[in-house]
């Protein structure tokens, strides 16, 4: 289940050859994403970019493709990694398809909380990077994708009140082993055929993040989000090795500045807050948001370590050491 791809092999010796740093001058960096405009994801991609162009006086710009122009993360994540396209911000399930121990930075209920989450993230940024290494990019910095909610036309605050039942799921073997420990069905469904799948019963319930709960028409078939926070996933910001070489040291020490000057933690408080609008958003307009109780969370998660074990059976030894490493962070950043 987790094993890295093939492709990376030559990228990683490619990489290993190594580049002469330029002196500092004048680039443009080519940014893909598929965040939409007009949304919380563009106000921090964007001032991300004036930050990188103020801390190198203007010699690195960022030109930010928004909404997917430059093509879907899955198709994109190649490109970055080959270096055609400079920089990307993705999910961490589109660089699991590349590097499947990815996505053990989105286990669920692996965070106890937000707080605790930032701080676990921060403390093996340098073991993911590591991590990464052999696709041909860097890792900059976490962004966000949205918490995992599970939205239907009643409440499913416990395994009990899923078992049985399809579950619209993304397409990733990791997450969807989770449902089936659980007693439920994943079925395979994307975000644009959520709503007609619930409305027409192909599917029960669909795990969705508030964004796309609100915007793309779900909360109008399934107006009951049961808030699970089941899921935090993150999101990343990587750049090609070889593009980031090629940068002065002078740049390269801008772009650090600009990372520093609104850290991770900062950036995922100002996006939870915003999730916590769209909450206040769905009841004004008539849908209901359902809160577990801590008895409910709790049944959600008493078996979650085999599930953790059944998952890092399939994993490499670099994935597994990951692991331990996460493990390790969250009992440092708990106490």
């Amino acid at each position: 289940m987790l094993k890295t791809r093939n492709l990376i092999a030559p990228l990683a010796f490619a990489a290993s050859l190594g580049f002469t740093p330029l002196a500092a001058q004048e680039v443009t960096l080519r940014m893909a994403t598929a965040a939409p405009t007009n949304t919380i994801w563009q106000q921090q991609f964007d001032q991300f970019a004036a930050d990188v162009s103020e801390e190198t006086e203007g010699r690195v710009s960022i030109e930010i493709f928004y909404n997917a122009q430059l093509g879907a993360e899955q198709a994109v994540m190649p490109q970055v990694m080959r270096g055609r396209i400079d920089m990307g911000a993705f999910s961490v399930a589109s660089l699991s398809d590349q590097v499947a121990e990815a996505y053990l930075t989105s286990l669920p209920f692996f965070y106890d909380d937000k707080d605790v989450r930032s701080c676990i993230l921060d403390t093996v940024a340098g073991d993911f990077n590591d991590l990464i290494a052999p696709t041909g990019m860097r890792f900059l910095t976490w962004s966000e994708v949205g918490s995992g909610q599970m939205a239907g036309t009643k409440p499913f605050t416990t395994p009990e009140s899923l078992r049985d039942l399809r579950v619209g799921v993304a397409a990733n073997p990791v997450a969807n082993l989770f449902w089936e420990t659980q007693g439920s069905y994943p079925v395979n469904t994307p975000v644009t055929e959520a709503a007609s799948n619930i409305s027409t019963g192909l599917i029960d319930a669909y795990n969705t993040i508030p964004v796309f709960y609100l915007f793309a028409g779900i909360a109008q078939v399934a107006p009951v989000l049961t808030k699970l926070d089941y899921v935090m996933a993150p999101a990343i910001l990587l750049i090609n090795d070889r593009v980031w070489e090629k940068l002065s040291d002078e740049d390269r020490a801008g772009f650090e500045r600009a990372l520093a000057k609104r850290p991770a933690a900062e950036r995922s408080a100002a996006f939870f807050a915003f999730e916590n609008q769209i909450y206040e958003m769905v009841k004004g307009k008539g849908g209901q948001i359902v809160v577990p109780t801590d008895e409910e969370r709790a049944q959600w998660s008493a078996d979650i370590d085999e599930y953790y074990a059944k998952v890092l059976e399939d994993s490499t030894d670099a994935g597994r050491a990951f692991f331990d490493k996460m493990v390790a962070a969250r009992e440092s950043c708990s106490q």
